[in-house]
Order: C-alpha cells, then structure tokens, then sequence
C-alpha cells in the first residue's frame, strides 16, 4: 500500500512539472508557465509591474536580458485592445495572466509583431517564428505606491549626484595627475592634451570631419569607439564639439570632459549620469 501511495505521488509530481512547462493558449495568448501560485497577489489594470525579463529569437539568441543590464523592466498593466481585428497575443496581454512571484515564457509571433511594418525584417528574426519573453514577476504596486518610491528615489539619487559633483574636480586633478600627459585646460573647463595637432586649418564649427576615437570613464572602461566615424561640430555633446576645433587634419588628443561639457545629469546608454568622460581622439578628414 505504501509503495502504491508513493508511485501515485510521484506520478502526481511528474505530471505536475509537464503541465507547468506546457504551452497553452489564454486569450489569445500563447504562454508556457515555469511557476505559478494561485494564491498570490494577482495582477490588475492600472498595477505597475516590476519584471525580469529575457527576450530570445527562435534559434535561442538572446535580444535582451535585464539581469545581465542590471535593470529590471517596469510597466503598466492596462486593459486589452478589444478592437475587431486586434492581436490579442501580445506581450503585453500575457502580463496580465501573472501573479507576483510568477514565471512564464510568453510567446508572441514574429509576423504578428511586423505585419504593419513596411521593411525588411532583420536577419535574427524569421518569419513564421516566435519572439520568446521569459518574464518574473518581482513587484506588484499601485500607482500611488509607485510615485511615492520614485519620489524617495529620486532625492537619494539628487543627493548622491550632489556628492559626485562635489568631488569632480579632485577626481579630475587626480586623473590627470597620474596620466603622464601634460594637460591644459581651456575657459569652458575642458582638459585637452594635444598629442600632435596635425596640419592645415583647425576643424570648425559646422563642418563635418571624419574621426578615429575611443571613449572611456576615469576608471578606463571603454564605453564607445569608432573608426572614420562621421562628426557634425555643434552637434555632438559641447566637449567633443570643442575638442575636435582643437586639432587640425592628422592631430591627436587626449581630451578630459567633465560631466558638465558632457550630458549632465542625463543618463545615455552605458553613460550614466554626471559622468566625466575621456576621449582619444584622431582627426582624419574634412567632409
């Protein structure tokens, strides 16, 4: 009897795991389920949603990873489009099957996704194929709970860039000190040193010169770089604008941008906010 009761649990757990890895379809939505608990906190319109979030293409290549970011998704659950003809089996709608603490791998497909788009499909995405989310749900909130924690938020984030700011020009003089390089500044607070200022005419402010250039932070981790890459003067942040009208065809240099010359308190891409930034910078040719 004992051993009858174990096999019928085991076969129960088995049969568990299968379904939970199962792809269903739910309004119109098709999802596989990792976890799910009938008991917590389900999600409503208006809930902000704080989530993990993986995205791949059909052969497995990751688009996107959140964790890897080191930035969790957020959104806003709202209500379907119910509109005759609509996709129902968007992202977005299978957010709504979740609960806290709920895992699931929303599929969505690719010619779904792009039938209105006049262009070409990338070369990642195939047609007939499915985009594969795999979405945790990590936080719940109203909105009223989520503008209060954006509020707490941004004023420990204005008081930590306060800080940053306070110590840029050590952190600056510090840099330049060690760099072996002989710098200058100039009257908008720009460091430069000029390697070799090359020949001619120095660049001016609205032409377009191609550049050879690597961009990093104080630390020397790289953010950018580009090789005969095409720059308009007066279009790009103001210390690289006035960087490149110090040189001359062929020069080099070294140029250190404080956060202000920079994009201040904005963050860009893998550029966070109040960065001072380091750029070695070739000059190559007027376009």
């Amino acid at each position: 009897m004992r051993k009858q009761l174990i096999g019928l649990l085991s076969a129960v757990v088995f049969l568990s795991a299968c379904n939970q890895n199962k792809v269903e379809v739910i309004d119109g939505v098709k999802i596989q389920f990792h976890s799910h608990d009938d008991k917590a906190k389900k999600l409503k319109d208006g809930d902000i949603i704080t989530f993990g979030l993986v995205i791949k293409n059909s052969t497995d290549s990751v688009l996107q990873d959140t964790y890897k970011e080191g930035k969790p998704g957020k959104g806003m659950i709202q209500a379907p489009n119910n509109a005759p003809g609509s996709f129902k089996g968007t992202f977005e709608n299978g957010l709504r099957l979740l609960a806290l603490g709920d895992s699931a791998t929303i599929l969505v497909p690719i010619d779904s996704l792009t039938k209105n788009i006049q262009a070409p499909l990338p070369p990642f995405l195939k047609p007939g194929s499915d985009l594969k989310y795999t979405v945790k749900v990590l936080k719940v909130q109203s909105r009223a709970e989520f503008e209060k924690e954006m509020e707490k938020e941004a004023a420990v984030n204005k008081q930590a860039a306060a800080g940053k700011l306070a110590q840029e020009p050590k952190v600056i003089a510090d840099y330049v000190a060690k760099s072996g390089k002989t710098f200058q500044k100039s009257a908008s607070g720009l460091y430069y040193s000029i390697l070799s200022p090359g020949a001619g005419a120095s660049a001016k402010m609205g032409e377009t010169w191609t550049v050879n250039y690597r961009g990093s932070f104080l630390d020397g981790k790289e953010f950018d770089k580009g090789s005969a890459a095409e720059m308009p003067l007066g279009q790009m942040i103001p210390g690289f604008n006035e960087a490149l009208t110090l040189l001359k065809k062929g020069g080099k240099g070294v140029f250190v941008i404080p956060s202000a010359l920079g994009y201040g308190d904005q963050e860009r891409g893998p550029i966070p906010a109040n960065s001072v930034l380091v750029f070695e910078v070739e000059l190559l040719n007027k376009k």
